[in-house]
Parts: structure tokens; C-alpha cells; sequence
């Protein structure tokens, strides 16, 4: 165990550090509260701690998996650990409670929710971290690129900033000090709904989930009515953790301790924020409709190779579905649930044995096919590639007979021709 007496603003090297050393085990971020960061051969796997670690599960229970009752998870003494969190999620994904993007979803949101809790303290305090290869978990559901994690939160960290934000955590909770002057200038929708929902009882991220809303809009929607001390912000404690075994009594409901929690299964009722406080929330992205022609995914970070695939692929009538970022295939690949995915072999930070080995976890990628392209045809890279659930093996350059054979070989029908192609792409910065 080591310990390193920095500032904060070292994180960022501290994070590339354990990156390059392929380093696995916890990091400890120490200040008045305590953060933890686990890596697994220089990626991140889970992140915990701070103010409300248990606050903090209930969001995600009711956020990413409503169909899991909080009071049905047990566990037993022996188990508790610092990182239960993830143990809970280990053990749902393989008892297929939940998906295994649902569990991804979590761990991502805890990372960067961590972080982003970190850099705000650095304006309050030193803090030191303390590192320790004692602990290193199974990597089985995710690993997460350190360096874009951290960069994320650092660009979320400087938009909070940037909107008079630095003092106000999303840790304090919101509490109605004059509801004489909230009448006044709130409409008696407004007044009525903002009543029921401000009781000091719920964190601002505890009430954006509630509420439906991004937490940044939800903010800005109340800074006017903080500014006037209408409303206050005050430090509220974290809930109960979960029960330890099977024969512990029931939980206590919120109504019995005197405290309000997010209901884990009905969902929320959207809360309308008035006009004049701030801009409109921004609506949802639009939903993706697979269509019936088959849908053909390239993962590549070079430009170059995507505008030759999209080229051949579009003239042959297929849909295609372009992603550079190698850290953001599996979410998009999940949401647009392409028929055949082609992977490039050699990309930053994840490479295409990483993706196609986190793509086969998912069951409903079980049949799908996965073909990896590579400048380097070598027996050993095909063996790999087998070995981690590829279904073919394409050497590069990528020309036009290459790509539609192994279509055709894969795919038992071939699209239709009728229709004019329709090109999905998503670009990353």
C-alpha cells in the first residue's frame, strides 16, 4: 500500500499512470469523505463511496433496473464488502435478473458520478490517495477507458462551473423556506408540485431522477428561487443500506423513518418547471427504428475505411451504421441492434478483441455475426479472434467482393434493392 500527498489537479496523471502500468486495485481518494476507484489492467471497473454510496444504489435501482425490489436483495454479513454495489450487479447479471447493459449503464453512471464529486471537493481541500493491490474485481462486466472518464466528468465539472454552479453540490438537498413567496411567483401548478416533491428529504440528484430531468436543467430551474431563499439547500444523510440477510426484517418503509424515497418500480411523475426560470429541457433523443432491410454496423476510427465501407454497403442497398469511438460501440450498438457488425481489429484505447468479447456477453448478440478486419492476417489473430467469439475474419484493404461475400455467407437473405439506402451515422469528436 502506498499513499501519495497530492493535489487533485494530479488525478488526471495519477489515472494515466495506473493506465499504462495495466494497473489492478483500488485507489483511495481521501478528503472529508473517502472515494473509491477500482481498476483491472489500467481500466476502470467500478467506482464507490462518498456522501451517499446507499442514496446512490437507490437511484440506479429505480433508474436502470425498476423491475429489481429494493427489499429483495439481500446479503449476508459475509459479503459486505466496499464494493457490495458490484457484487449485487455481478450476481444479477449471471442469475439474468438483468441485462448486462443494464448493469454497464450503472457502472458508468457510479464512475462518473464519482469523479465528478472528486473534482468538485478539490475547491474545498487537498486530497490525498492511497493505493492498494489487495482488492481487484472480476472485470467480467465492463472496463471503462480511465482517461475519457475522467475527461467526461472534467467537462460536466467546467459546465456546472460555468453556470454559477461551483458551491452548490448535487449532493445537498432542496427545502422550501417560503411558500408565501413561492406562490407568488410560481403558477399553482407549479407551487403544488414543487410543494410536494421539496421536502429536504431528497438530494438534486435524488429529485432529477424523480422528476425525469437532466440534473444541470433541473438545477438552473431552481438557482432563481435560491437566489431569493425561497428555497434552501441543506446536507441530508444517507439512507439505510440494504439488508444483510434473508431473515432480517422487512426494511423500514420511507413513510415509517420520516423520509421520503424514490418509489423502485412505478415510475415518476414528470414535475413541470416554470417557464421564465430557465430554457425548456431538451427533448429526448428520437428513437431509431431498425428497419427491415438488414442493418450493417462498422466499428473503425479511421475516416478513410468508414466512407469505403459506407460506399459499398449503401450501393448493395444495405443500412449502415457508422461508429468511430471504440469506448461508445456497445451502447450504440445495443440501442440500434444492428443484423452484422464488422470490427476493426487495431483501435485506441479498446481494441476489437476487447469489443467482440463485451459483445458476446450480451445475449442478444448471441447470434450475431461479428466479423473482425484486420491489415494483419496472422493464424495467431485468427485463432484470437475465434477464441473470443468472432464469427469470420476479413484481411484489409476493405474492398467491395470481400465484404459482400461474407454478408451474403452470414446473412440468409439478402436486402431488398427496391428502396433508396438510408445512411445512419453517429461521429464522434
Amino acid at each position: 500500500m502506498t499513499t501519495n500527498d497530492l493535489a487533485i489537479d494530479k488525478l488526471s496523471d495519477q489515472i494515466q499512470t495506473y493506465s499504462q502500468r495495466q494497473f489492478s486495485g483500488r485507489l483511495d481518494v481521501q478528503g472529508s469523505t473517502t472515494w473509491s476507484l477500482y481498476f483491472c489492467l489500467g481500466r476502470l471497473v467500478w467506482a464507490a463511496g462518498g456522501v451517499h454510496p446507499h442514496r446512490r444504489w437507490y437511484r440506479y435501482l429505480n433508474q436502470y433496473f425498476p423491475q429489481i425490489a429494493p427489499n429483495s436483495i439481500r446479503l449476508r454479513e459475509t459479503d459486505i464488502t466496499r464494493y457490495w454495489e458490484y457484487q449485487i450487479l455481478t450476481v444479477l447479471v449471471k442469475r439474468q435478473k438483468i441485462a448486462g447493459e443494464q448493469a454497464v449503464a450503472a457502472i458508468k453512471s457510479a464512475v462518473a458520478e464519482v469523479l465528478f464529486d472528486i473534482i468538485q471537493q478539490q475547491e474545498k481541500e487537498q486530497l490525498t490517495y492511497t493505493c492498494t493491490q489487495e482488492e481487484v474485481l472480476d472485470a467480467s462486466l465492463t472496463l471503462i477507458s480511465p482517461a475519457q472518464a475522467l475527461q467526461e466528468s472534467q467537462q460536466a465539472w467546467e459546465t456546472w462551473r460555468s453556470v454559477g454552479l461551483v458551491n452548490l453540490s448535487p449532493n445537498l438537498a432542496p427545502v422550501l423556506k417560503q411558500a408565501d413567496e413561492l406562490q407568488k411567483l410560481a403558477s399553482p401548478r407549479v407551487y403544488q408540485t414543487l410543494v410536494k416533491v421539496i421536502d429536504g428529504k431528497r438530494s438534486l440528484r435524488d429529485l432529477a431522477i424523480l422528476v425525469k430531468q437532466d440534473l444541470l436543467t433541473l438545477v438552473r430551474s431552481l438557482t432563481p428561487y435560491i437566489r431569493k431563499k425561497i428555497i434552501g439547500l441543506v446536507e441530508i444523510a444517507d439512507l439505510p443500506k440494504p439488508g444483510t440477510t434473508a431473515t432480517d426484517p422487512p426494511p423500514q418503509t420511507a413513510q415509517s423513518r420520516g423520509e421520503t424515497e424514490i418509489p423502485p418500480t412505478a415510475p415518476p411523475q414528470q414535475i413541470p418547471i416554470a417557464k421564465p426560470l430557465s430554457s425548456p429541457p431538451s427533448p429526448p433523443p428520437p428513437t431509431v427504428s431498425i428497419p427491415s432491410r438488414p442493418l450493417v454496423a462498422y466499428v473503425e476510427d479511421s475516416t478513410l475505411d468508414c466512407q469505403i465501407m459506407e460506399d459499398i454497403l449503401l450501393k448493395a442497398s444495405y443500412k449502415f451504421l457508422s461508429i468511430k469511438d471504440s469506448m461508445q460501440a456497445l451502447p450504440l450498438l445495443l440501442q440500434h441492434k444492428p443484423d452484422v457488425i464488422f470490427l476493426d481489429l487495431v483501435m485506441p484505447v479498446a481494441n476489437g478483441y476487447e469489443i467482440c468479447a463485451q459483445i458476446r456477453r450480451i445475449s442478444s448478440f448471441k447470434n450475431t455475426p461479428v466479423i473482425i478486419l484486420t491489415g494483419n492476417d496472422g493464424i495467431v489473430d485468427r485463432v484470437r479472434a475465434k477464441m473470443v467469439g468472432a464469427t469470420d475474419f476479413l484481411s484489409k484493404p476493405v474492398v467491395a467482393n470481400k465484404v459482400l461475400a461474407a454478408l451474403r455467407k452470414h446473412l440468409n437473405s439478402s436486402p431488398v434493392s427496391e428502396s433508396e439506402p438510408q445512411l445512419l451515422r453517429y461521429q464522434t469528436s
